[in-house]
């Protein structure tokens, strides 16, 4: 079942190498999981679903920590690679061994290092380039679309510990071909590190935010489809499959991406109504549209911020590793919010992604490439 992803990569004929994808797919294999994820944990380590969201923040500290200081002390070549690979192996395999929550949330820790070793390289490898962007964007959907039943079936049927196994079995694969994968990012002297522009610099901050918003509702999905909608845990799969069919042709889409922060706001649209609407037509609506609306939008950002920045290359470490304290803070945000009460989650989430969006239209609309002459400064 697994193959089928590799397969359709294969025939897209991407022009980032097999081995970068391979450990690309993994990894959003084991991001997409936590949504499929909080209910069983909640149930095996007796917790509260807010509190769940812990795990969450801890592999997302972790990818946020990984993503920061690989882009400054590493370059991407096959030993971080494999680095990156192996630790999945450790910490997956230990997550399904630990018997108390607070050794599980240090294990996810440990796999957020991993996937922010492995986002680094992919996003090193295509950031800037517009078709290896789309390669890397669209790994996310084609996997979603086929994972997303299989994960919400094995969790389902055998429990949390079984798939912890199987995500770090599933890390073994990549091994298979990072021997003989080529890296084609740009080598830069270790040590030398410039600041970012202001326009750079406030993209990146309003990256950070959409983050935030969305991951604080996107984590909890998967209980308000079981719980507040009373569907079960394979049509919320399904329509988990759907969201990622629906961002295909966005993510593989090659072209120039205007306005980005247009279509983050659809996102956060999405993110309030089904956030606050727990209805079953409102689920079934907003998850294809957000996910097609995201992959159109997150490329986008990417190419804005390249095109805003003096040094892009620097620029891809730096938004992945904001993204990932987004996603940090996220969980605890939607958290809190879900405590008070489950449907301020969309209100709060959705709000501070509306917020951001609007701020990346404006520097898109106001600050032009051409007047880039607020460089802040450099360091070594």
């Amino acid at each position: 079942m697994f193959q089928a992803p590799l397969r359709l990569l294969l025939t897209l004929r991407p022009k980032v190498p097999l081995g970068v994808l391979v450990a690309t797919a993994v990894s959003t294999i084991v991001f997409a999981s936590t949504p499929f994820l909080v209910r069983g944990v909640a149930a095996d380590f007796e917790v509260d679903v807010a509190s769940v969201g812990f795990i969450s923040t801890a592999q997302l500290l972790g990818f946020s920590v990984a993503s920061w200081g690989a882009g400054r002390f590493l370059r991407p070549r096959r030993r971080a690679m494999v680095i990156g690979v192996t630790l999945g192996i450790v910490a997956n395999v230990a997550s399904g061994l630990v018997p108390w929550y607070p050794a599980l949330v240090g294990t996810r820790m440990v796999s957020g290092v991993s996937l922010g070793l492995i986002a680094w390289i992919a996003w090193a490898e295509a950031f800037g380039d517009d078709e290896k962007s789309g390669d890397v964007a669209v790994i996310g959907p084609i996997v979603g679309t086929l994972a997303a039943p299989v994960m919400a079936t094995v969790i389902d049927e055998f429990g949390v510990d079984v798939w912890f196994l199987v995500l770090g079995a599933l890390h073994l694969v990549p091994l298979a071909f990072i021997r003989s994968t080529r890296f084609d990012a740009v080598v830069r002297a270790r040590g030398e590190r410039h600041r970012p522009t202001r326009a750079a610099a406030a993209i990146l901050l309003t990256l950070g935010t959409l983050t935030m918003g969305g991951s604080s509702v996107f984590v909890f999905l998967g209980v308000i489809g079981q719980d507040e909608i009373g569907l079960s845990a394979i049509v919320v799969a399904l329509a988990f499959s759907v969201n990622s069919l629906a961002s295909v042709p966005s993510a593989r889409y090659r072209g120039a991406r205007k306005l980005p922060g247009a279509w983050m706001l659809l996102t956060a649209a999405c993110a309030i109504a089904i956030g606050t609407v727990h209805h079953v037509v409102v689920f079934w609506i907003t998850l294809p549209l957000w996910g097609f609306a995201f992959w159109m939008g997150a490329p986008g950002a990417f190419s804005l911020l390249a095109e805003r920045s003096r040094y892009p290359s620097e620029r891809a470490g730096d938004a992945q590793a904001i993204m990932a304290a987004g996603r940090v803070v996220g969980p605890l945000l939607g958290g809190a919010a879900w405590a008070i009460d489950p449907h301020l989650l969309g209100v709060v989430g959705g709000g501070f992604m509306a917020i951001a969006s609007i701020a990346m239209l404006y520097v898109e609309w106001r600050i032009r490439p051409e007047a880039l002459g607020d460089l802040v400064g450099t360091r070594p």
